[in-house]
């Protein structure tokens, strides 16, 4: 009788295990934002980088990545739908974020997530919910207060934790107040706004700012060689939808029921 139910046992650890699911294994970790209001872009006196006009913007609850999307994350998307794996340029893969992946990769990436990872209301974050995440409730040029500090971000510094000459790896430097990793230097992450040299027009809700016809999008928080202005909370840069760039990669949002 032992010997049936351990028989019995072992052929259920095979049999009734789950089947692998490469989308729901390497799902990204999802942190929730509050809703909240808070005051968008940069005050006059800063430089053209930084997005202009300030103003009041209300935000929704909403969930994004506590990291940006990694190579280990983007690459399981990749074999399973048999697409060609980015380059990393010898940077190195794993837990670093991944690069050289156009619009049209890092939407069909989502797309993979709502269909196969058993969640939904995947997207990516809207420039105002990427700001307001990034922010954390703060005032300041940078989340963590008035001047670069490289424990908080990979930049062209290179100085004191910042070690790395490119990319580095998720969880390197210290998160904001909200749990955000890398908002700071690293890859500029795309968004889903269209191109806006300021923000004149733009919603007040939280929402994607979007035009009939859109050549190019909004990218936020500066790069392994982005100096001082690049990783303010502000810095704003655009790159077209067809193209691919060992700075560029992104950060992924939710919706909340």
């Amino acid at each position: 009788m032992r010997r049936a139910l351990l028989a019995l046992s072992l052929l259920c650890v095979f049999a009734c295990a789950k089947p692998e699911n490469p989308a729901r294994d390497t799902l990204p970790k999802m942190i929730l934002i509050p809703a909240g209001e808070f005051t968008m872009g940069a005050p006059p006196e800063e430089d053209t980088q930084q997005g202009k006009p300030q103003h009041r913007v209300t935000v929704r609850a909403f969930r994004i990545g506590e990291t940006e999307v990694t190579f280990d994350q983007y690459d399981a998307f990749a074999r399973a739908t048999g697409r060609a794996l980015p380059q990393d340029e010898g940077f190195g893969r794993g837990e670093r974020p991944v690069m050289n992946i156009d619009r049209s990769d890092m939407l069909a990436y989502i797309d993979w997530l709502n269909a196969q990872s058993g969640q939904k209301g995947y997207r990516l974050p809207s420039e105002a919910e990427w700001e307001y995440a990034a922010r954390a409730g703060t005032t300041t040029p940078f989340f963590w207060g008035t001047a670069p500090d490289p424990r908080y971000g990979n930049s062209a510094a290179n100085t004191g934790p910042d070690t790395f000459a490119a990319t580095a790896p998720a969880r390197s430097f210290q998160p904001n107040a909200w749990g955000l990793y890398d908002t700071a230097g690293n890859v500029w992450e795309m968004v889903q706004d269209c191109m806006h040299h300021d923000f004149v027009g733009a919603p007040t809700d939280g929402s994607a700012w979007m035009d009939a016809t859109c050549y190019a999008y909004m990218l936020r928080g500066g790069e392994y060689q982005s100096m001082r202005r690049g990783t303010k909370t502000t810095s704003r840069s655009a790159m077209g939808g067809s193209y691919a760039s060992m700075g560029v990669g992104f950060r992924i949002a939710q919706d909340v029921e």
